[in-house]
Order: structure tokens, then C-alpha cells, then sequence
């Protein structure tokens, strides 16, 4: 019997099921409150750690200079280690916690009390932190979150946009001229080893930057679709209904099938990486790899020998840093002027060897391929960005062996000088850290196989 026709049943199912919805909504609907009250808890302990971080950077002589910070530093790895999270980030949320908790006093509690979400107090931040004056602020408060209980976080943020527009003291191009120094290019490792690039910077270039790559791609597509449309031509002229011999080809390439924003991509890096590009023949941005054999920074990869050889397709690996596809390291592979061989433990998969035919610096090379990044617990500063590290100290009698040595990014290196944190190296490469609050965490070196890595003498480690 179909329930959903006839008068009186389709009403009662109807009814029925508006009755479940309804009820999944609320259920719903309580578990974001519930888990904005959470957030606001844990927002409510990294403020009270940045007041007390604060209170002791306090205490520092301003001479100090930088160092005055390593008071901050050494409590976000402590909360960061605690909770087995990066302490940069730690330390960023306590900043914004505490700027959350001080000058937004009642959006916290809105947050607290479950009646707006973490993405409504970002976006209310976002744009209220740009107003200095504290009564302009606190109007600006009210109205903000009055619009937030009405509407989704990415609707709140045009409108809360337009609103501090209306109430700023200053103008658009004194403001713009602050935000300028805001500028700068970010990376963001994502899944199936991609990155993301981001660059922050005054709207005009930076849309000139899109229109223009936006304008290239346009012409390396036309140029296949012409050569396509070319080869139907001749195929439709010679009367056989068939595609020509070599149909489907334009210049003797496969024709372009990729989408506008893959051609966008690969046409910056392109130019970015070669200084050059052609969009008659499109060459360098028919495979997709944008540039790869220009790349001549310091790069450490990782790759399976098995599967540099054609044998497997294990991926390769962007040392700490992300998985990548094999035909990126072929590609890479082709253009170091040397390598290194990495022997590892079949079981373990530790280093037991690492070795080259020519100038030998054994210590550090074994080094770089036991340590891929920094070793403070979760940081994953790529090894050739960071320094090395006496455990035991050179001057104290510390030896200069891979037993008492290790990978810091310039952070952690301070971190560990300056501060009450303390390290202690086990065999196998193991490291052991121990908090100012007496917690102790282990770090052990990440297994590799048989592996290569690009010569990389010039780096700094």
C-alpha cells in the first residue's frame, strides 16, 4: 500500500515525519550548544594561560628583547604537548583567547551559554578587533550578535563587514595602509599530497595576479581546441566519417582536457618556478608538473628505490612535510646533482647506514634521514630548516655522535636553552622531553624504507 497517497494517510505521514525532523533538529540544535559550551571552556583555560603567561613575561627586564616571549612559548608546549597538539597553535589560540575573553566579554558568554557558535565569535572578532575605541566596540558587540542569532556564520561576515565600515573613526586608506603590513605567502599541506598556497596581500595585485594567469590558461585551452577542431575539420573534409590519423592530438600532444583552474595552476607555477612560459606550444603546463625540473631549493625527498625503478608505486615523501606522487619525484629525481643512499632495518625500519660514493659527511646525512623534522613532540619544521642539537651540551662534555644529537627548528632549539624544558636521548634515536610541569613525552623517529635523498650540502643542516 503506498502510505504518501489518499487523503487522512498522506496527512498523518506527513505529520509523522515533520514530528521526527523536528525532533532531530532539536536534538541537533542541542548538541551544537552543547559543544559551543565545550569550546568556550577550553577558550576560557587558554586565556587564563595567557594571563599567566603574560604576568611573567611581565617580570622580564625589557632588555631582554625576544626573549622576553619564551615564558608564553614554554606554556603553549606544555598545554600543546598535554593535548598532543602543535604548540604554535596553542600558543595562537591563547592570544585569541584571551583577546576573546578581555574585549569580547559578551560574545564569550553568548558562546558559554551554547547561543551562538565558534564560527559566529570568529567572525565577531574578525572584524570588532579592527575597532580600538572600547564604547564603539561594545555597540558594535550588541548589534553583531543580535544579527548573529538570525543568521549562518558566512552571512554574519558581509554584514558585519559593511556595520564596522559605518562605525569606523578612521577612513578606508588609513586603515588600508596599516593592513599592507599584513602582507605575506603561506603553505597548507592538505590530503593526496597537495598544498595549498596562499597569498595575502592588496586586493588590486593580487586580482591582477588572477586575471592575468586567468587570461593565459584561457589561451593555452583555446590553442588545443583550436588544434581539435582543426583535426575534425580534416577528418569531416576527407569524407570518412572517422576521426583523422592523429585525431584527438593537436601538435602531436594529447589535447588539453584539463579544467580552467588546473591550467590557473599550473600556469603560476610555471611562472613562478621558470620565469617564463608559452602559450602557443603551452609548454612546461601539458603534464601538469608546472615547472618541477627548475626547482633547485633545498628539497629533501624521500623515495621508495622499488618504486623510483618502475617497480612499485609506493608513494614518495616531501620530508616532513606530505606524501607525493611518484611522478613528481621521477621528475626530481632527474635534476639533483647527487644522491644518498639510506639503508633501514627491514622490521623497525630505523636507520642502520646511510652512505654515498662520494665526499663523505656520514654523521649529518644520518641525521637528515633520521630526523625528517624538528623533534619536539607534534612540530614538523622540515630538517633543513632547523639546527642541531647537543642533548648534553658540547661545552659540558656532550659528544658530537648521533646518540646525543638531533633536529630543532629554531623555536624549540630556544625553547630548550632557555627555558625549564629538558631533554634526554635513548637508543634508536628516541628522545624523551620533560615539562616544566614535571609531564614527560616521548618523540621517536618516524621508520623509513630504502630511500633517497636529494644532495643537499648547502643547506644549512
Amino acid at each position: 500500500m503506498n502510505t504518501w497517497s489518499g487523503g487522512d494517510a498522506h496527512d498523518d505521514n506527513v505529520d509523522r515525519v515533520d514530528a521526527v525532523a523536528a525532533g532531530l533538529a532539536a536534538e541537533y540544535a542541542a548538541a551544537v550548544a552543547a559543544i559551543a559550551a565545550a569550546e568556550a571552556q577550553a577558550m576560557s583555560v587558554l586565556a587564563r594561560a595567557q594571563a599567566v603567561g603574560l604576568e611573567r613575561v611581565a617580570e622580564i627586564p625589557r632588555s631582554a628583547g625576544r626573549e622576553a616571549e619564551l615564558p608564553l612559548r614554554a606554556l603553549a608546549a606544555e598545554l600543546g604537548a598535554c593535548a598532543r597538539q602543535p604548540d604554535r597553535s596553542v600558543q595562537r589560540r591563547m592570544n585569541d583567547a584571551h583577546t576573546l575573553v578581555t574585549r569580547f566579554a559578551a560574545s564569550f558568554e553568548a558562546l558559554a551559554a551554547g547561543a551562538v557558535s565558534v564560527g559566529h565569535v570568529r567572525a565577531i572578532v574578525e572584524h570588532g578587533v579592527k575597532l580600538t575605541d572600547p564604547d564603539i566596540r561594545a555597540a558594535f558587540e550588541i548589534e553583531a550578535l543580535e544579527r548573529a542569532a538570525s543568521t549562518t556564520p558566512g552571512r554574519l561576515g558581509p554584514q558585519l563587514a559593511r556595520l564596522v565600515e559605518q562605525v569606523q573613526p578612521t577612513t578606508f586608506a588609513e586603515r588600508h595602509k596599516v593592513a599592507r603590513k599584513s602582507g605575506g605567502v603561506w603553505v597548507r599541506d592538505v590530503e593526496d599530497g597537495m598544498t595549498e598556497l596562499l597569498l595575502r596581500g592588496p586586493a588590486v595585485p593580487v586580482h591582477g595576479i588572477h586575471d592575468m594567469i586567468t587570461h593565459i590558461a584561457r589561451d593555452v585551452l583555446n590553442t588545443a581546441h583550436a588544434a581539435e577542431a582543426a583535426d575534425a575539420a580534416a577528418a569531416g573534409a576527407a569524407g570518412t566519417g572517422e576521426p583523422a590519423a592523429g585525431a584527438g592530438v593537436a601538435g602531436g600532444s594529447i589535447v588539453d582536457s584539463r579544467t580552467l583552474d588546473q591550467v590557473r595552476a599550473d600556469v603560476l607555477m610555471e611562472m613562478v618556478l621558470t620565469h617564463r612560459i608559452d602559450t602557443e606550444t603551452g609548454e612546461g603546463l601539458g603534464d601538469g608538473h608546472g615547472g618541477l625540473a627548475s626547482i633547485r631549493a633545498t628539497v629533501n625527498v624521500t623515495v621508495p628505490a622499488l618504486a623510483l625503478a618502475g617497480v612499485t608505486d609506493d608513494p614518495a615523501e616531501l620530508v616532513g612535510r606530505t606524501p607525493i606522487d611518484l611522478d613528481t619525484a621521477r621528475i626530481l629525481a632527474k635534476s639533483v646533482p647527487g644522491w644518498e643512499r639510506v639503508l633501514a632495518d627491514p622490521i623497525t625500519g630505523g636507520v642502520l647506514a646511510v652512505d654515498r660514493y662520494t665526499r663523505s659527511a656520514d654523521l649529518t646525512r644520518h641525521l637528515r634521514v633520521r630526523d625528517p623534522h624538528c623533534r619536539f613532540p607534534g612540530c614538523r619544521m622540515p630538517t633543513h630548516r632547523c639546527d642541531v642539537d647537543h642533548g648534553e651540551d658540547f661545552a659540558l662534555g656532550g659528544a658530537t655522535d648521533h646518540r646525543n644529537l638531533c633536529a630543532l627548528c629554531r623555536r624549540h632549539h630556544t625553547l630548550k636553552g632557555e627555558t625549564p624544558w629538558r631533554v634526554k636521548h635513548h637508543p634508536g634515536g628516541v628522545i624523551e622531553w620533560t615539562s616544566p610541569g614535571g609531564l614527560h613525552y616521548v618523540d621517536t623517529p618516524p621508520p623509513v624504507t630504502i630511500g633517497f635523498v636529494p644532495d643537499t650540502d648547502d643547506a644549512p643542516f
